[in-house]
């Protein structure tokens, strides 16, 4: 930084006081083109939208095109110097294009058939918040109808069931009864006088 430059920002920081370098500004570009710059940056650090910068930057953009090299259209490709496959290449080019668009063609149609589908009805009934005399007894059978092949299965098993059910009962009555015929003995030995 320049002796000039180190005042100016001496003095935005409140550092020296004086006529000098207020003159100086007021007669060099260079120094009032920093002075406004400081200031920028002093309203962008402290939040003050007040300040605006003043950018142009269209003289070095222009600068920086005129040394940009030209670009030269590219060479033919060696397919074309190759009889058949000069034709063969484009057309292979233009069938994979029209593959994408029927691949994404495909996925729109199913996508917008599967968001018009209409919602899965519940399996079950749900309990309703109303306040009514009292609720119905829930139960499968009566939201749901099993095919027939499975309500064969199911009234076989039913049937298992059932009979392990009553054989148990049947094993407990038994059971009942051996232990009423022995405290009856026990009872009866009980009372004879020896």
């Amino acid at each position: 930084m320049t002796q000039q430059q180190e005042k100016l920002s001496a003095f935005m920081d409140g550092e020296i006081e004086g006529n000098e370098i207020i003159d100086a500004i007021k007669h060099d570009e260079a120094l009032q083109a920093k002075w406004q710059r400081y200031h920028v940056i002093r309203g962008a650090m402290r939040k003050e939208a007040s300040v605006a910068p003043q950018l142009d930057i269209t003289a070095s953009v222009a600068a920086a095109l005129e040394n940009e090299p030209a670009i030269v259209a590219p060479k033919p490709s060696r397919w074309h110097s190759i009889p058949v496959l000069g034709s063969v290449v484009p057309f292979a080019k233009q069938s994979g294009q029209f593959a994408v668009a029927a691949s994404v063609a495909v996925a729109v149609i199913l996508g917008v058939q599967q968001f018009n589908q209409p919602a899965p009805s519940e399996p079950f009934e749900t309990f309703s918040t109303r306040p009514q005399g009292g609720l119905s007894p829930v139960s499968l059978e009566q939201t749901r109808a099993l095919p027939r092949n499975d309500m064969n299965e199911m009234l076989e098993t039913k049937r298992k069931i059932n009979a392990l059910i009553a054989d148990h009962e049947q094993q407990i009555r038994l059971k009942q009864a051996e232990e009423a015929s022995d405290s009856d003995k026990q009872d009866s030995e009980a009372e004879r006088p020896e």
